[in-house]
């Protein structure tokens, strides 16, 4: 089995960083748990089946087939995520100079949320949690301007449910998106699930982006929200 690998070149120019951790086979690890199972179990399960299929092959295929998609194609104004861990990497996405590219700088104070900073030319540090983020005196731009956002999570399902870190972040920012921008999920295919506990403050996304492609989701309104995770 290849290690897990980051594709694509940091932005410092070296080559990124090869994962050399052990992690099971994809085909013996345990099998998603029940729908309502609590979100850790689930964000347990994810991380694990994620490490699992990490790899610059995959990686490679979700990039081209965001790249070759239409609306990132048409779009001038593009959110992304800096991956960390065993996230999809987009920085080829990032290097893309005829697109005006974003990326979030979480905040705690004066209340938890996401502020949106040009890539081009940013000063980025660490996050204590580890993803890359423009530095506190990066210029803010406003949401309003976002023409397609790309987000990063531990997995999805059919209908669009998106399973976080648990901080709520994207969930508390992306009603500020307007209506029309698509909300693209990045993830693989064998994280892609049937059905995801839900709750109400819960955010969906418009469409998946995997090694397979781009595809929208099917969306089922009538779902209640799951209860809250214990």
């Amino acid at each position: 089995m290849r290690n897990p690998a980051r594709s694509g070149a940091s932005r410092s120019g070296h080559a990124p960083a090869v994962d050399s951790r052990v992690v099971p086979r994809p085909d013996r690890l345990p099998s998603p748990p029940p729908p309502d199972a609590p979100k850790d179990r689930w964000r347990a399960w994810a991380r694990s089946r994620r490490r699992s299929l990490a790899g610059a092959e995959r990686n490679r295929a979700v990039v081209e087939a965001l790249s070759a998609w239409p609306p990132y194609r048409r779009a001038t104004t593009v959110l992304l995520y800096l991956a960390f861990g065993s996230e999809i990497d987009l920085s080829p996405l990032a290097g893309d100079t005829t697109k005006h590219v974003l990326v979030p700088r979480s905040q705690e104070a004066p209340a938890p949320g996401l502020t949106l900073h040009r890539l081009q030319g940013a000063r980025l540090e660490p996050h204590p949690f580890g993803p890359r983020q423009p530095r506190a005196d990066a210029p803010a731009v406003d949401p309003a301007t976002v023409e397609l956002a790309l987000l990063p999570g531990l997995c999805f399902d059919e209908a669009g449910t998106r399973l976080g870190y648990g901080r709520g972040y994207f969930d508390r920012f992306l009603g500020r998106l307007a209506a029309t921008v698509p909300r693209v999920g990045v993830g693989y295919d064998a994280l892609v699930v049937a059905r995801l506990p839900r709750e109400a403050h819960d955010r969906q996304v418009t469409h998946l982006a995997t090694e397979s492609g781009v595809r929208a989701v099917t969306a089922r309104p009538s779902d209640p929200p799951a209860p809250p995770s214990r």
